[in-house]
């Protein structure tokens, strides 16, 4: 089943445009590694090479980035369950195996967990 591509509201430019992909992996990295509180749109603007103001043309906010990085973490979750889905075998295995991450990646480590046999 193909979706179409979940977009932020916040978003502004092309939804496709090579800036904003760098913006993107800038602030995972950056939410990741310093927390999403900490990082400010100028950390990013100066990890990229950009100004801050350049980066308020692809997005409305630090929030609207962070939603970005929301949309496309479910759009990969959903595509690994739909992929599971579509399999034969454990569904917990294909799941996990079309993740190709540790669910703690993406936030389902607490939830997603092999259920205990009865």
């Amino acid at each position: 089943m193909n979706h179409p591509p979940i977009s932020s509201p916040g978003a502004r430019g092309p939804a496709d445009h090579d800036i904003r992909d760098q913006i993107v992996a800038a602030a995972n990295e950056h939410f990741s590694q310093y927390g999403y509180s900490k990082t400010t749109v100028s950390d990013l603007a100066k990890a990229i090479g950009f100004s801050k103001a350049y980066i308020y043309k692809f997005f409305d906010s630090k929030q609207a980035i962070g939603e970005a990085i929301c949309s496309s973490c479910l759009a990969q979750i959903v595509a690994a369950v739909e992929q599971a889905i579509s399999e034969e075998g454990d569904f917990f295995d294909r799941t996990l195996s079309s993740l190709g991450q540790d669910p703690y990646h993406y936030g389902l480590g607490p939830v997603f967990q092999r259920p205990q046999a009865l």
